[in-house]
């Protein structure tokens, strides 16, 4: 075989045309075989692609080159995945929209219902509340011995629905009340990573900050640690949303509750607002927190809440406690407000770690509850 024969071989098999062909062929050549082995969908899947190949060669053109990527894709691949492609090299508005959009109405009731319940749940209804003196003292602290009315008492549909209203009322409130100026405010905006659904309550958008709202119908402080936790979830999942849009943007939490409520100014890192059901004011709405004082996040921990026990304790040392007066009382002391946002039990299991080392002293009330109090 002469060169010049090789050459005219070598030349019509690298032609676009002649490769389509041979790809075409091979396509049906392997499919035949792996259908009648019961593999329909691997061979369609092969068929396919291999067929689109073929078209490309035939085609010899960058924008079918550039659609058969995702053609090809579509047949061995989720359609989830080839939208977040598609995404991400056209920036699709309508893709993510998708990704943030707002909440239905089972959803929303959903989470409040979901809520409700872990407080319920959290809730000590047998915890005494107790204190007594033990030394004779000239003035006793206002209101230590005022044991609070018990709570009424809801129905679980009725929580919900309690909190259901006062998310609205916040909402309603905050479209004259918010204390700077903002791009947009929008509520039960649903914020979508893969199968996981993030549902946060308010957001408000300025220029340099996303504020992410949290409003918590709470009888007790201690539930905040929750709201913490969630919005912390939340916080990560909407930042991804801002770095795949490239929109530059803090992002703050903040938790908004009940006035009625004996909360902090703030629980790691998150600023609390109180919010009065009547007059529908804020309290404790910065304007900006940059300059804000507010607990460095991964602070709440049994190591801040012994110190605080301690002190508390001490300066109160002619006198014994049961854990829900310390926390009930206790919270509301110039220095002491953190107390509240511990449990009856964190605050109990501390105490006996405490009375084990020797640091305090145990007690019996008169009404036969568990007291403690600082070794003199």
């Amino acid at each position: 075989m002469s060169m010049e024969t090789i050459g005219i071989i070598m030349n019509a098999i690298t032609e676009p045309k002649v490769i389509a062909s041979l790809f075409a062929i091979s396509a049906l050549l392997l499919a035949v075989p792996l259908i009648v082995r019961g593999t329909a969908q691997f061979a369609t899947q092969l068929l396919g692609s291999i067929l689109v190949v073929a078209i490309c060669f035939s085609a010899h053109n960058v924008v079918v080159y550039t659609i058969s990527v995702f053609v090809i894709a579509t047949l061995v691949t989720e359609l989830h995945f080839l939208e977040k492609i598609a995404a991400l090299i056209w920036n699709r508005k309508e893709y993510w929209d998708y990704l943030s959009g707002s909440a239905t109405e089972d959803e929303v009731k959903d989470k409040a219902e979901s809520e409700v319940a872990a407080e319920i749940l959290n809730e000590n209804i047998d915890e005494p509340d107790d204190v007594e003196q033990i030394e004779d003292v000239a003035s006793q602290p206002e209101g230590i011995l005022e044991i609070e009315a018990e709570k009424p008492h809801f129905s679980k549909n009725e929580l919900v629905l309690n909190a259901l209203r006062l998310e609205k009322d916040v909402f309603e409130s905050l479209k004259n009340k918010i204390p700077f100026s903002y791009d947009s405010l929008k509520n039960e905006v649903r914020i979508s990573s893969g199968a996981r659904k993030h549902l946060i309550d308010i957001v408000i958008e300025t220029k340099n900050v996303h504020y992410l709202i949290e409003v918590k119908n709470y009888r007790q402080a201690s539930s905040l640690v929750d709201a913490v936790r969630q919005l912390d979830a939340y916080s990560e999942a909407y930042k991804g949303y801002l770095r795949e849009r490239k929109i530059k943007a803090a992002v703050q939490s903040l938790i908004v509750v009940p006035d009625s409520l004996n909360s902090p100014k703030s629980i790691r890192g998150v600023p609390i607002v109180s919010f009065n059901e009547n007059t529908k004011e804020f309290s404790n709405f910065k304007s900006e927190y940059a300059s804000y004082e507010i607990e460095p996040k991964g602070n709440l921990s049994s190591q801040s809440l012994r110190s605080l026990l301690i002190q508390f304790l001490r300066s109160h040392s002619k006198w014994a406690f049961s854990p829900l007066r310390i926390q009930k009382w206790g919270s509301k002391q110039t220095g002491y407000e953190k107390l509240a946002i511990f449990t009856t039990n964190d605050i109990r299991r501390e105490l006996e770690a405490l009375l084990a080392e020797n640091v305090l002293v145990e007690s019996t009330s008169k009404k036969g509850n568990r007291l403690f109090r600082i070794k003199l």
